[in-house]
């Protein structure tokens, strides 16, 4: 009986072990997985309440993942680490409001502490 215990507890190191070993030598996965939940997150808030562009954004970046699961490179990595800043610094969100204009919510991540050198903002214009 006490043999037993021993060779079970064996087992058990070596499945450890295995699993350590797993998780360590896949970092270049770990990091592909974290920029492609944080460009889920970040097309989740962008394109709250629009399901249709939102289910074809999820859609869109899965795809790529998809195409590209075998490149183990880090350029897939950095282009959705940066289109996800893009996505939340430059895409707002307009709807339609009860008089028949656009309307959007622009939020702190949208502004820029100053505008480029010789910037005029335009007039107010009615979208129809």
């Amino acid at each position: 009986a006490h043999e037993k215990e021993r060779e079970r507890e064996r087992e058990r190191r070596k499945r450890r072990g295995r699993r350590k070993n797993i998780n360590m030598a896949a970092p270049a996965r770990q990091t592909a997985i974290g920029a492609y939940r944080l460009l889920l997150r970040t097309v989740a808030t962008t394109f709250k309440g629009d399901d249709l562009t939102l289910l074809a954004a999820k859609k869109e970046i899965r795809q790529k993942f998809e195409d590209n699961r075998d490149n183990s490179g880090t350029e897939l990595v950095s282009e959705a680490y940066d289109a996800a800043e893009f996505i939340k610094t430059h895409v707002v969100q307009a709807e339609m409001n009860e008089e028949g204009n656009y309307s959007m919510k622009i939020e702190q991540q949208h502004a820029e502490d100053e505008p480029p050198e010789g910037w005029v903002p335009p007039p107010p214009q009615k979208c129809s």
